[in-house]
């Protein structure tokens, strides 16, 4: 059967996380090469990598160095035999599968470069030799030369020349201290295994040399362990390394044929836990863990850059014991996190205490309204840790929605049996118990909410840095949104608890709206906030008023002045008017207008004995107006604000500045507040 390698070649699929895997190959042979090798001294054993730069890349915005346009890799191992020769001829060569190869590695090369050249010494039997010869996806391999060597040491150079792959090309512009990094993690398992020969990098453009074995230096070998999964059983050797530069995570490392295949993943992503670095003796450490198996080896792609191993297993089951099943990632991930949890017992119960303490400190600060978690360490403990304080907001939520939903549950079944019992009742009390707490945390919510707008309301009173204030609309809105009715709103859209409790329960709310259009009298007059309420049907004035006509209990209007501006004054030089001016008007339309009916067209009553409220919200009142008004019949409260009744009228009209009304905000909140965000 014919197998062009042109074919083989166009199958190989190389993405930018490849750019170094031909090198890698060649060196892995080299390798190979060099444990088959028994008369040269362990010591001696040696691979040499020359770089040979191209340009500048391309398409890369930071690179280490200029791209890589050829490479050279020496070594003294035992060269290209007759049976090393014939196997490379050979597509999926089995000479050396003892040792990892699957004969295809050549082909990887050629998917990246235009041409594999080689001369190699080497002895066959008692004779030197000399060969040299090369390979190409079209004339495949091309002998050049084979006759006996006048040398008699061992050496084999094989040379990648011109890299063609533009998937691969800009990422291969890395410094020689870079690839040397890559190339101790890929090889760290012939480290492991006490079968690494020197090796070292020299830049040709610049000289520069990195030694790959010096790394390894600061890699120590922590711990080998085993296990089993699905029939199938797993090695994995655990390193650590001191923290350096900018290294933020330890990782898993995945190996086929004694080289590791892909990128390593993050073992912080497989246990949280882990997501900070191991701290001894005052230094931090990353772990290394390298995962070795036959199953590996079985189901790794023939280009060695991944596996034929799904990421999660069927259905999301999780296999450990079952023979014969379909293995994940997923599976062999959780397998290898729950090792590490008991072998780093002390750092996971230290990071655990970690995380509970800024829990804590994010309820305590930031989420009061969970705080009977805050003791609760079987609740935080089930929260993973380095969560941004996002994502810790979803998992509480999601406890405690569950926990609610489980009490309400256990509440209606109650309900649904109807039996009354003195075990049963004593249940039901205990559920009924933690259901306050839920009900409290809802209202602690809504208090934080509370506190965020009085905040706001406090910054809108204020200049900014041109010494302009908001305007009026803006303090307005934050109170009752402009133009719109009770009917077009929630409870829960407006803020006129900020005025008076009260007034948030008027079962008739209109903001911003000609009176004409809302009760057909012909008024363009538009008070700022107008709110009615009904005659109680029962004892209840509030909850049993259903309907939005007739004869109503009370009236209250609201007139709101923008910040940084003096009370509203007929003239800059006459300070001879009464507050009520500002407000009195209002009622009158109501009150002796032609035609009395609401926004819906019901007919809506106002008398004279109606109680009738009105509030004028102002930043300054000048000393002469304070003086003026007072003269007019204005009285001043204990609190600074100013008052007049109008008997006849029964009528109540209050002047307060801004600053007074978020002082009584303040003053009726602290104590809820005080015990909500308590440290």
């Amino acid at each position: 059967m014919d197998l062009p390698v042109q074919n083989i070649v166009s199958e190989v699929d190389l993405k930018a996380t490849d750019a170094l895997l031909p090198l890698f190959e060649i060196v892995a042979n080299a390798i190979v090469s060099l444990k088959q090798t028994k008369d040269v001294d362990k010591q001696e054993k040696k691979i040499q990598i020359q770089i040979i730069r191209g340009e500048f890349p391309q398409n890369v915005i930071v690179a280490d160095a200029k791209t890589i346009h050829s490479l050279k890799v020496i070594d003294n191992g035992n060269g290209f035999t007759d049976a090393n020769l014939k196997s490379y001829q050979t597509a999926y060569s089995r000479h050396n599968k003892a040792f990892g190869c699957k004969g295809i590695g050549r082909f990887t090369v050629l998917a990246a470069f235009e041409e594999i050249y080689i001369r190699s010494t080497y002895k066959e039997g008692d004779v030197w030799k000399y060969r040299e010869f090369k390979f190409d996806p079209i004339s495949e391999v091309t002998n050049i030369n084979t006759r006996e060597s006048e040398d008699s040491i061992r050496k084999t150079i094989v040379e990648l020349s011109a890299c063609h792959n533009q998937a691969i090309k800009d990422h291969t512009a890395l410094s020689v201290s870079k690839i040397a990094e890559e190339i101790m993690r890929h090889c760290l398992i012939y480290y492991l295994c006490g079968d690494l020969p020197l090796i070292e990098i020299l830049d040709l453009e610049n000289g520069e040399l990195a030694v790959v074995n010096d790394l390894y230096k600061q890699v120590s070998k922590e711990k080998e362990r085993n296990f089993a999964l699905g029939g199938e059983s797993f090695k994995c050797y655990i390193t650590k390394t001191e923290k350096v530069n900018n290294r933020k995570n330890h990782y898993l490392h995945y190996c086929a044929n004694s080289r590791v295949v892909g990128s390593g993943r993050s073992i912080g992503k497989m246990n949280s836990i882990f997501s900070y670095a191991l701290i001894e003796n005052g230094k931090g450490y990353y772990l290394d863990i390298y995962v070795v198996s036959e199953y590996l080896n079985k189901k790794v792609y023939h280009s060695r850059n991944g596996f034929t191993i799904p990421q999660q297993s069927e259905h999301g089951l999780y296999i450990r014991d079952e023979v014969g099943s379909e293995l994940s990632f997923d599976n062999i991930e959780k397998e290898l996190a729950d090792l590490l949890a008991k072998e780093y017992d002390d750092f996971v119960r230290a990071m655990q205490d970690r995380n509970i303490k800024e829990l804590k400190n994010y309820i305590s600060s930031k989420a009061p309204r969970y705080r009977r978690y805050i003791d609760r360490e079987d609740i935080l403990n089930s929260i993973p840790p380095n969560l941004s304080d996002e994502k810790k907001e979803e998992a509480l939520y999601r406890i405690s929605f569950n926990e609610k939903k489980n009490i309400d549950q256990k509440i209606q079944r109650f309900i649904d049996k109807g039996e009354i019992t003195r075990e049963n009742i004593e249940a039901i009390k205990k559920e009924l118990v933690e259901k306050t707490a839920y009900d409290a945390d809802n209202l602690a919510e809504y208090m934080i909410r509370r506190k965020a707008i009085i905040d706001l309301f406090n910054r809108f009173l204020e200049a900014d840095q041109n010494g302009k204030y908001k305007l009026e609309e803006d303090i307005h809105n934050l109170i009752f949104p402009m133009g719109v009715t009770d009917r077009e709103i929630t409870y829960d859209s407006h803020n006129l608890w900020l005025l008076d409790e009260r007034f948030a329960t008027y079962t008739f709310i209109a903001s911003d709206k000609p009176i004409t259009s809302i009760s057909q009298n012909k008024s363009r007059k538009e008070p700022d906030l107008l709110m009615i309420d009904h005659p109680p049907m029962f004892d209840n004035p509030i909850s049993f008023a259903p309907e939005h006509s007739g004869e109503i209990s009370s009236m209250v209007v609201f007139e709101f002045k923008r910040p940084g501006e003096i009370a509203h004054q007929k003239s800059k030089a006459d300070y001879r008017w009464e507050f009520s001016e500002l407000i009195e008007e209002y009622f009158d339309d109501f009150l002796y207008g032609d035609s009395k009916k609401n926004y819906r067209g019901s007919q809506v009553v106002v008398r004279k004995e109606t109680p009738k409220f009105g509030y004028v919200i102002v930043d300054i009142i000048p000393e002469q107006l304070e003086t003026y008004n007072i003269g007019k019949g204005y009285r001043k409260t204990p609190f600074g604000t100013f008052y007049k009744i109008y008997p006849d009228l029964n009528m109540h009209i209050e002047v307060l500045r801004f600053s007074q009304l978020i002082q009584a905000v303040e003053k009726r909140h602290t104590p809820f507040f005080d015990k909500l965000f308590r440290n």
